[in-house]
């Protein structure tokens, strides 16, 4: 589900470039991990911007919450939404909530109601 009226950073901005590979993969992975890892790399940018414009919708969720809205897998949202953390998009609300397994997860929320009060 793509939500609606998002808010597209611009082509300069970090939440769409490409991470680098081989910060994606440990020196002992195999071959297969290092090829997963490439495709990984050209998918983060439309999945990062998937993730921030459904969590400027929603205002706060879970990564399972937010692997629901978006349809991504949960590993995959979990991901995007690290990239988001460390790139300062996106930080935890010290709130915590059941998934489906009955675990509980932190709640994220984006740092910026949208990306024109983004200072980067």
């Amino acid at each position: 589900m793509i939500p609606e009226n998002s808010s597209h950073p611009s082509l300069f901005d970090p939440i769409l470039d490409e991470i680098d590979p081989s910060r994606l993969v440990r020196s002992t992975d195999p071959e297969t991990s290092r090829l997963a890892a490439r495709a990984a790399s050209r998918r983060g940018p439309n999945q990062r911007t998937l993730i921030w414009d459904t969590l400027l919708q929603l205002g706060e969720a879970t990564d399972y919450e937010l692997s629901l809205a978006t349809g991504l897998l949960r590993s995959s949202t979990a991901k995007r939404r690290q990239e988001l953390v460390e790139l300062g998009y996106v930080t935890g609300t010290g709130k915590t909530r059941q998934t489906d397994t009955g675990t509980l997860a932190i709640v994220w929320r984006p740092l910026f109601l949208s990306l024109e009060e983004c200072p980067f």
